[in-house]
Order: C-alpha cells, then sequence, then structure tokens
C-alpha cells in the first residue's frame, strides 16, 4: 500500500492516438478523393479537348476504331475477292467445310456464284467513309465466332462469319462459318 489504494490491478494505461479503424477509414478516404479527382479532371481535360477541336478529335477515335478494324476487313476483303472467280470459289469451298451446310456441293456452289460474280465489285480500302455510309457491320463474340457485313452501294451484299478472330500470331487460316451473298 505504497500509494494508499486498494487497487492492486494492473490495468495497462489506455493508449493514447487514433484507433486502427480510424487510420483505415482515413486512408480509404484519401484514397477515394484521389480517385474522384483523377476522374473529374480527366473529364474536365476530355471535355476541353473535344471542344477545342471536335474533328480533330473525332478523327483520333476513327484513327483508332480503323486500326483495331482493318485486320478483320483485309481477312473479309481476301474472301470477297475469291468469290468474284470460279479458282477461288473452288479455293475456298475446298478449304471451309462448314460451307457445304449451304451448299452440299462444290458444284452447287459454283452455280451459286455464277449469279453473284458479275456484280460483285472489289472492296475498298476501310476508311471513315465505309465505316458510316456503307453498312459495314462487325460483331466479335468474345474468344468465339466473328461476324462481319458489308453493303455495298451496287452489287450484293456480303456477310461472313469466321470462326475465330483474327490473330497475327496464328500461322492457320480462319475457317469460314457461314457465307451469305445476297
Amino acid at each position: 500500500m505504497a500509494n494508499g489504494s486498494w487497487d492492486n490491478s494492473a490495468a495497462p494505461a489506455p493508449k493514447s492516438g487514433m484507433p486502427l479503424w480510424g487510420k483505415i477509414a482515413i486512408g480509404c478516404g484519401v484514397a477515394m478523393l484521389l480517385v474522384l479527382g483523377t476522374c473529374v479532371g480527366g473529364a474536365m481535360y476530355l471535355s476541353n479537348k473535344i471542344k477545342k477541336d471536335p474533328e480533330g478529335f473525332k478523327k483520333q477515335v476513327m484513327g483508332f476504331a480503323l486500326d483495331k478494324l482493318r485486320p478483320e476487313w483485309d481477312d473479309f476483303r481476301a474472301v470477297v475477292d475469291k468469290l468474284r472467280t470460279v479458282e477461288g470459289c473452288k479455293a475456298l469451298y475446298a478449304a471451309n467445310p462448314d460451307l457445304a451446310k449451304t451448299w452440299a456441293k462444290e458444284s452447287d456452289f459454283l452455280e451459286a456464284a455464277k449469279g453473284w460474280q458479275k456484280d460483285l465489285e472489289p472492296l475498298p480500302e476501310l476508311t471513315v467513309d465505309v465505316l458510316e455510309h456503307h453498312g459495314f457491320q462487325l460483331n466479335k463474340q468474345i474468344g468465339g465466332t466473328v461476324y462481319i457485313s458489308y453493303r455495298a452501294k451496287k452489287g450484293p451484299d456480303v456477310s461472313v462469319t469466321f470462326d475465330r478472330p483474327h490473330d497475327v500470331r496464328s500461322g492457320s487460316p480462319r475457317k469460314i462459318l457461314e457465307l451469305r451473298v445476297r
């Protein structure tokens, strides 16, 4: 009884400072403010860039889109080029067994090709005009098929469904699952 108290329990003194949950809450709040500030700043920058030069921004976005779509378009153009000749049609039918679902024999395919070959024009290079005014459609299924369709000003509409997206690393050609020429 050195201090004159009957309480001899050695309870620890209360800690001074902020508890752990408070430190975590402050850290999350700071992180949230940084993310919000970055989003607002990015939106303001993009808005200002669009207001200053809307045509330049549109060209930049369309250029990016054209670069992404060009490999698919080039494969589609190669198919259309083959459809324009008898030899190309024979090679196309031989390389794509799924065409037999629509045309049971090669002779059926060649007979159908006679109807569209005279009107089928070569496809142009991929440009913004093609994307905006020619009924170009491209539908990619994630990890699956790719559907491409093009409506020409004159001549038949062509649509092709490939078995997979264009892959530069793959040395094997893509298979055509479905072909329509109307």
